[in-house]
């Protein structure tokens, strides 16, 4: 892999990483959608815990 495809390379998994958390930051705030009465706060935390902690962020770039 050359340098500027390496380059290239680091800098899309880095912008799609930023959003793929932002938009699972957004999905799993505590405040509820539009179209939801609530969200329980536990089951939000307990899901944000599962989804937000580190090492799990490859598969959305490939």
């Amino acid at each position: 892999m050359s340098k500027d495809d390496q380059i290239a390379f680091e800098t899309a998994l880095f912008l799609r990483a930023a959003a793929v958390e932002t938009e699972l930051r957004r999905i799993l705030d505590a405040r509820p959608l539009t179209g939801e009465i609530a969200r329980p706060e536990r089951l939000m935390a307990a899901m944000r815990h599962g989804v937000l902690n580190g090492g799990k962020r490859l598969r959305p770039f490939l």
